[in-house]
């Protein structure tokens, strides 16, 4: 993901500034998916890994990024594993 986008890009709840995860944190996230430990705050367990997401500077939800798209929904939202 370019920088420029993620420049201008915001956590749709919060309208904070949004980072792309570190592969540590991806790993860590896709390593509780396998698990099937994260759910989305719709409810839904989430089933398939990702190829990355972005987190909420304030450290507290993430958001997928699927087929090289930011999903910016609040629904699709999930809390950050720990440690993070």
């Amino acid at each position: 993901m370019e920088d420029t986008l993620l420049e201008i890009l915001c956590a749709p709840l919060s309208h904070a500034a949004l980072r792309l995860a570190s592969p540590a944190e991806l790993s860590l996230i896709n390593s509780r998916i396998r698990s099937r430990l994260i759910r989305n705050r719709a409810g839904l367990t989430l089933d398939r890994e990702l190829e990355g997401c972005l987190v909420c500077e304030l450290g507290t939800l993430c958001y997928p990024i699927r087929d090289g798209f930011p999903v910016l929904i609040s629904g699709e939202a999930f809390d950050c594993p720990q440690p993070f």
